[in-house]
């Protein structure tokens, strides 16, 4: 899946709008090959959401498959799966993917499926205020 291939599924991963922008700043800043040399809380730094808000995104990231972790308690390290990740040239991408292939393929994209329509904006049984 390429990067342009992903931006034309991001509707149909559900993502919340703090993933999306975590997404934005892990593609911005990760390296040839996917890995990203920010820590969470530098993560939270650049965009300034908050503790809470940042763990929930990344933790919607790695569930869909888009976001690698590794590592035990803090000392996580993250990386774009090697499916969307860049790479410094093609012959780089193609070297990786085979080999990624040779272990079973690159770590799978989890697109969320619905198994009824989704509520309608509004109307009965909405949230409401309440006085």
């Amino acid at each position: 899946m390429t990067t342009t291939a992903l931006l034309g599924l991001l509707y149909r991963l559900q993502l919340t709008p703090t993933a999306i922008d975590v997404l934005s700043v892990m593609f911005e800043r990760a390296e040839a090959g996917g890995d990203v040399p920010l820590k969470q809380s530098e993560i939270d730094e650049v965009l300034g959401v908050g503790q809470a808000s940042m763990s929930r995104a990344m933790a919607l990231l790695v569930d869909r498959g888009l976001v690698l972790r590794s590592g035990n308690g803090r000392g996580h390290r993250y990386a774009l799966n090697p499916a969307i990740a860049g790479y410094e040239s093609e012959d780089e991408m193609k070297q990786e993917m085979t080999n990624l292939l040779a272990l079973g393929g690159p770590p799978s994209i989890t697109v969320p499926e619905y198994n009824r329509r989704p509520p309608k904006q509004g109307g009965r049984g909405g949230l409401h205020a309440v006085a």
